[in-house]
């Protein structure tokens, strides 16, 4: 990987293991059941989820399934729709993006043509503030306050933040559809 991406990324955890390890992560605990070997797993992978872009497109079988954009600041994320009589209809945390816009990550080159950006899971963000102590201040945004703008909410938690109530509760079913990029 070139140095102008990765460099910023090592930086990024690099500074987080030292906020990290002001606690002493060998000693004490923080939880009975979690340690700073934990929060960092979690860290490293929040951070690649959302530093790194993941494209796709939208299923065959509904075309027209993307996450509005932009997305309003009350907005959820949640893509599902209930028709009476029927099941739920679960599209997929797309966000069209053109060619003149920014990337996720302004650290990857912009590509010469639109795409569809698959959405990081927000659950992925909320693992890392699970898993880590209080004190490091890690805070996830909420499907309240512009949760929607910038995760896919509610694919595996539900919109109320319950864990494995989601509407698909995963991030992608056994046919290969995709709701949210969670690595």
């Amino acid at each position: 990987m070139p140095p102008a991406v990765t460099t910023p990324l090592l930086s990024y955890l690099a500074n987080f293991t030292t906020v990290l390890t002001t606690f002493a992560c060998g000693r004490d605990w923080y939880s009975p059941l979690l340690g700073c070997n934990d929060c960092q797993r979690e860290y490293r992978t929040w951070l690649c989820s959302i530093s790194f872009t993941r494209c796709t497109e939208p299923s065959p079988a509904n075309p027209a399934g993307f996450t509005a954009t932009p997305a309003a600041p009350s907005a959820t994320g949640i893509s599902a729709a209930r028709q009476a009589g029927s099941g739920q209809q679960v599209l997929s945390a797309l966000v069209p993006q053109a060619t003149s816009s920014t990337p996720r990550n302004p650290f990857l080159p912009a590509l010469d043509e639109p795409y569809n950006a698959l959405l990081p899971c927000l659950e992925q963000c909320n693992q890392v503030d699970r898993a880590c102590p209080p004190f490091v201040g890690f805070n996830c945004p909420t499907n309240e306050f512009n949760g929607g703008a910038s995760y896919g909410v509610g694919y595996i938690d539900s919109a109320n933040g319950e864990r494995g109530l989601g509407l698909t509760g995963a991030a992608q079913d056994r046919y290969g559809n995709v709701w949210c990029n969670l690595i």
